[in-house]
């Protein structure tokens, strides 16, 4: 059998990922070859893990919070992408492996650490890396102020200092995959706008 796709959304705070991976599953809800998920989480301990990491009360060390989204990142491949993969259908990810080298490395300014993670990183990833990842590309500022007009609960990352988020958008810029393997999309754009481009890439992977 043909291995599936593992399509990954990839995207700072106030880039609209949320948005349009519901979007996108809307516009697929009638395929049952499709699978959606998440990191952190898209597993009953990838979930437990998510409200520690993103808890704003959590004082977590650069080390500690790598082996952590490591963690959570081995049994979601293990539990979920890996078998959905190997039995044809697709995964779609609200994030996976650049956000974290984005956020717990480039953000918290630890790049001596890149090497050990991505030690850590082939022996858990191996063959199941991301057909493509698609970056919701936004100026920080701006998707700070959306998510701060959205009135939500503010995350462990989302109340850091702007710096924080400019270092984490550069991190994702110089990480991400050349194409076509990595996509940068501009995500200051309509809804609309960005959520066609999402669909174009998407429907040439996996068909419509």
């Amino acid at each position: 059998m043909q291995l599936g796709k593992f399509i990954v959304i990839e995207g700072g705070e106030g880039s609209g990922k949320d948005t349009q991976i519901e979007l996108i599953r809307q516009a697929f809800r009638r395929r049952s070859d499709i699978v959606f998920t998440r990191e952190p989480g898209g597993t009953a301990l990838g979930e437990r893990l998510r409200s520690i990491v993103q808890d704003v009360r959590s004082e977590i060390v650069p080390e500690a919070d790598l082996l952590l989204y490591s963690a959570d990142r081995a049994q979601h491949l293990a539990e979920v992408v890996v078998p959905a993969v190997v039995a044809g259908k697709h995964v779609i990810s609200n994030r996976f492996a650049l956000s974290t080298i984005a956020y717990q490395i480039c953000g918290r300014e630890r790049r001596e650490l890149l090497p050990f993670f991505r030690d850590v990183h082939r022996r858990i990833v191996g063959q199941y890396e991301p057909d493509c990842s698609i970056l919701l590309d936004i100026e920080p500022a701006i998707g700070l102020a959306r998510k701060l007009s959205q009135g939500e609960g503010t995350t462990r990352f989302e109340s850091r200092e702007l710096a924080f988020h400019e270092r984490v958008r550069q991190g994702f810029l110089e990480h991400l995959p050349a194409p076509p393997c990595g996509v940068v999309i501009d995500a200051a754009r309509s809804r609309e706008e960005v959520h066609a481009d999402i669909l174009s890439r998407i429907t040439a992977l996996i068909g419509e």
